[in-house]
């Protein structure tokens, strides 16, 4: 499939000088930002490379080069294709200074191999024109525009396209002479075709509200062939109301673009890439079918590339931070000698979130924050502690894993209380499932001993399911007698992790940080195992840390350790933390256990 790796864009509206460097996964791309800082602009410069039939010079020349003049006052374009079947590049540019002009410079082009993150100067070769526009035949770009555009007028257009490609597909292959000789046969035959298609995507519709269908309604007068595709085929949409497109409300108007231009894409057999820029696909859709539509498109991106501005937190995916793009701009008077007065200049920049400050900023712009579950609900969890469900929660967002309800006894010796009362208050259950419990021990002397006193048989109202856990490496001690194995939840988490909330700590403290390849190589030797991966850092900071060490202590029984381990837990905030990422993408390649066991115990039959 090709995709764009690179985006250069100078010299178009508000953009300057912009360069995007865009990963390969996930195809999902999301741009970001105040109002009016350039999100659709790059868009519509993407729209503009693969059609650049577009072009209006006054709108698309910067405000500020038209007023100064130049020698670059017209925008260029480049875009870097990456192949990732066939591992090539192919950077092409098209440079609107030579638009007017039957010049080659308006459309170039290079492609090459790479070494690693480097080209490779020997593959580097210059393209024909013939093979640049040989290249770009193989995508199918669409632009799905959020202002400015008639609904109805393209949802004509987008019927026109609909019937093309399943025209083209069917089997009736005497097409259009046919069809005019004998207009039964046409009526029929063509119905019969958008059925299928309506059908189709009519399932997709009811995934965002169950009522929704869409028909395709042949009426029985055309003087043509192609006046009848054009002029007489109308959309429906069946929502057991008003059925005409036109009549319904903004939102499913823009949810019928949108899942439109995804189907027909999906039906165009003899492209080898797709590639889709929607601007604003939040407006108008309330935060349920938000989130449906992220689902959507998230299904959707396994085949083709999507760029997608956004004002919306449901668009962003916190716990990856990839392929999210934040633009910002500046505003400054220029002075032009041309015009002899001052002219108001807005610049778009690019904000880098690779800290956490840029990801501050996408929080204050979206208004993400955190969500806390703290009814009993179907599936539910029950940990020992605060940490166990800190721990548990961004663990199972990071993975994508549906989370069940995770509430915290606050104490171990609290666990059989809460059962006792779960059971008590669901003996007159009105709800129309019987609530079902894991209990989740620590695998130490005290979680072992309440693990025992569980009775599943006791509780008659709600189902019970204790579960004792295992470290990060599933070679843990799980018997219940003659076990010396003192694992807690953060034997479970990645020890890389620990010890990387650890050093926060100890740099807070202004202590010397531990060795995390001593510890991590430490805590799977026989002599050290079975204490804990806490004994081990105590150990380890009480040596680089012998005048002061004692002050903090990670393994006594005091409530000052508990706060210090609730601390660490406070810590592991994976979202917009990029050290934290790439350590658990080293982590999950190393330790699959983890992945799988928190995979088990999210899982309800």
């Amino acid at each position: 499939m090709l995709k764009i790796a690179d985006l250069e864009i100078s010299c178009f509206r508000s953009i300057l000088n912009l360069k995007l460097c865009i990963e390969s996964e996930p195809n999902l791309i999301s741009i970001c930002g105040e109002n009016n800082v350039g999100k659709t602009n790059t868009l519509r410069a993407i729209n503009l490379f693969f059609n650049p039939e577009d072009y209006e010079i006054s709108m698309d020349r910067p405000t500020l080069k038209q007023a100064q003049g130049g020698a670059r006052i017209d925008p260029k374009i480049t875009v870097t294709l990456c192949d990732d079947e066939n591992d090539e590049y192919f950077q092409i540019t098209r440079d609107f200074k030579y638009y007017n002009i039957q010049n080659e410079k308006f459309l170039s082009g290079v492609s090459f191999t790479k070494r690693g993150t480097l080209i490779n100067k020997k593959s580097k070769k210059t393209m024909t024109f013939a093979e640049i526009k040989s290249k770009l035949e193989l995508i199918e770009f669409r632009y799905i525009e959020s202002i400015n555009i008639d609904i109805p007028d393209l949802i004509e257009k987008l019927t026109n396209d609909a019937i093309d490609v399943e025209y083209e597909q069917s089997r009736m292959t005497k097409s259009k002479q046919e069809l005019k000789n004998a207009y039964v046969k046409y009526i029929t035959g063509l119905q019969e075709i958008l059925d299928v298609f309506s059908n189709d995507i009519s399932r997709i519709f009811n995934e965002f509200k169950s009522n929704w269908n869409v028909t395709f309604k042949v009426p029985s007068s055309a003087d043509t062939f192609r006046d009848l595709i054009s002029d007489d085929v109308e959309l429906l949409i069946d929502d057991k109301g008003c059925r005409g497109i036109e009549q319904k409300g903004s939102g499913l108007q823009r949810l019928a673009v949108i899942l439109l231009n995804f189907e027909i894409l999906k039906r165009i057999k003899h492209k080898k890439s797709y590639i889709l820029c929607v601007d604003e696909p939040d407006i108008f859709l309330h935060d349920g079918l938000q989130k449906k539509l992220m689902e959507f498109f998230k299904e959707s991106s396994d085949k083709m590339q999507i760029f997608y501005t956004t004002h919306s937190k449901n668009f962003i995916n916190q716990y990856s931070m990839k392929n999210i793009i934040l633009l910002g701009s500046k505003h400054y008077p220029q002075h032009s000698a041309r015009k002899k007065r001052y002219i108001d200049v807005v610049e778009t920049i690019f904000i880098d979130i690779s800290t956490n400050d840029g990801y501050d900023q996408i929080c204050e712009h979206l208004g993400i924050e955190q969500n806390t579950y703290n009814v009993l609900k179907k599936n539910n969890i029950l940990v020992e502690g605060g940490c166990d469900k800190k721990y548990l929660e961004q663990l199972g967002d990071y993975f994508g894993f549906k989370k069940p309800n995770i509430i915290s006894a606050d104490g171990v010796t609290n666990v059989e209380k809460y059962l006792d009362f779960y059971n008590s208050y669901y003996k007159d259950n009105t709800t129309a499932y019987k609530p079902c419990v894991k209990v989740l021990f620590d695998n130490d002397l005290a979680g072992r001993d309440v693990y025992c006193k569980i009775k599943k048989d006791k509780y008659t109202y709600i189902n019970v399911c204790p579960v004792l856990l295992c470290n990060f490496n599933n070679t843990s001690n799980m018997n219940l007698t003659n076990n010396t194995c003192n694992h807690e939840i953060e034997d479970y988490v990645y020890p890389e992790i620990i010890c990387y909330l650890v050093n926060k700590l100890l740099q807070k403290k202004s202590f010397n940080t531990i060795d995390i390849g001593k510890v991590t190589e430490k805590i799977i030797k026989p002599a050290y195992q079975n204490n804990g991966i806490l004994y081990t850092i105590e150990y380890e900071k009480n040596e680089q840390n012998q005048e002061e060490g004692h002050k903090i202590s990670f393994v006594s029984a005091k409530k000052a350790t508990n706060d210090i381990k609730n601390g660490l837990a406070g810590m592991f905030n994976i979202p917009g933390d990029r050290a934290i990422i790439e350590l658990l993408e080293q982590c999950d390649r190393k330790y699959p256990y983890v992945k799988n066991f928190l995979k088990e115990i999210f899982t309800f039959e």
